[in-house]
């Protein structure tokens, strides 16, 4: 691509897995012993990644902790040196990885402004004409012209992302900055961020805040454990991510084999010993596709072990990615169901929706009869939607409701 700031081809990036040491220990360990470390003691933090980002692009780095997602902006910005590979970067660059890298703790405010231009290779004019702009977003008061070592981190975030967005980078390298601070101060940093997204600067964020990151970015690339699990517009990379977590969440919480869609205890809900939701299935289509032109049934088994137990089933439909609760039945309208002891067979149809196609959670508890959660039997099960032709309709959702028999 001509218009390509930034060109990653095949780039590896280890550390070890040892004790840390210093360089001089290093360099004594490998005299007395030249052979390279065992492939055991080093991790593969970025692992043979390729990658073009053109001119102007938005792009939000998606994933959990120890993905990769700093390691690999550490190399862009030349903060890192890979093992392996190559990397291109055309431009100025500014990053905001480690808030305050390039102030000296010793020198005021002013005067790290000017120090921080001079690394960004700016003659000491320009950094004079935007020094207001700088000191008025900063807004720090008379503590511009105090030594920086006195300043909160409040005050270092502040002056960090006030000097990098005013030397007009061409590309932005922001990371955990924006998670921290007041709110009126990150509302401050995300509209500047985006006013120079539309200016034509290239931006490269790791965004923790969901709203945030689909604000900001239109391409989201997601990394698992150093490499590229998928790349693609920001709305459907975020939504396949969040509904991953979902589903780790809870695989890893009642320690169901990965890749697997299945039954699954809610693990957040006290269960009763008296009553147990069970034997969740599918009645009438696969368990892991549902046409949503159909209706969707579905089976439990309601397990009690007590003399009798006096509740309310509740079945719900509910968003893998957002966990937002889109249709359930009326229960707790009319008098509590008494179950005797023994096994109980309970059907619910969900009828057809217009849903988007995505990852979906179906939900059975039995409450107590007040209909409070505390002893609740409660489990659930994912079912996958891929109709591609049908769109989400409000209309549907708010008309229709969970049938249970």
């Amino acid at each position: 691509m001509t218009d390509a700031v930034i060109q990653l081809t095949h780039i590896s990036k280890s550390f070890s897995r040892g004790r840390s040491i210093a360089p001089w220990q290093q360099w004594w360990a490998a005299r007395r012993n030249p052979a390279p470390a065992p492939q055991g003691l080093l991790r593969n933090v970025i692992d043979d990644v390729s990658l073009t980002v053109a001119a102007g692009e938005r792009i939000a780095l998606i994933g959990n902790n120890g993905a990769g997602k700093s390691t690999l902006l550490k190399l862009i910005s030349r903060i890192l040196v890979p093992d392996s590979g190559e990397i291109t970067v055309r431009g100025r660059i500014s990053s905001l990885l480690e808030l305050g890298i390039g102030f000296h703790p010793e020198m005021t405010g002013s005067e790290n402004i000017y120090f921080y231009g001079s690394l960004m290779g700016m003659p000491r004019s320009e950094v004079a004409h935007l020094f207001a702009e700088i000191e008025a977003f900063a807004d720090i008061g008379e503590y511009i012209n105090q030594p920086v070592k006195v300043y909160s981190s409040g005050m270092y975030q502040r002056l960090a992302f006030a000097s990098a967005f005013a030397m007009r980078p061409d590309v932005l390298i922001a990371d955990e900055g924006l998670s921290v601070g007041d709110a009126t101060f990150q509302q401050k940093c995300l509209n500047r961020i985006e006013e120079l997204g539309k200016q034509g600067t290239t931006i490269l964020i790791v965004a923790h805040n969901a709203a945030a990151m689909l604000r900001i970015a239109t391409r989201g690339i997601w990394l698992d454990n150093g490499v590229i699990r998928q790349d693609g517009p920001i709305a459907q990379v975020s939504e396949a991510y969040a509904e991953y977590m979902t589903l780790d969440a809870f695989q890893r919480a009642t320690e169901v084999p990965a890749g697997t869609i299945q039954r699954i205890t809610n693990p957040y809900v006290l269960i009763s010993e008296a009553v147990r939701v069970q034997g969740l299935v599918v009645k009438n289509s696969p368990e892991s596709a549902w046409d949503v032109q159909q209706p969707l049934i579905i089976c439990a088994d309601i397990m009690v072990t007590a003399p009798s137990y006096q509740g309310r089933v509740r079945v719900r439909l509910i968003g893998a990615a957002d966990n937002i609760p889109l249709l359930e039945n009326d229960y707790l309208t009319g008098d509590a169901r008494v179950f005797p002891r023994g096994t109980h067979t309970i059907t619910a149809t969900i009828p057809p929706l217009g849903v988007k196609p995505g990852l979906y959670r179906v939900g059975v508890a039995v409450f107590d009869a007040e209909g409070y959660e505390r002893e609740a039997g409660n489990s659930s099960l994912f079912v996958r939607v891929s109709n591609p032709m049908v769109a989400r309709d409000a209309a549907l959702l708010t008309e229709a409701t969970i049938i249970v028999e």
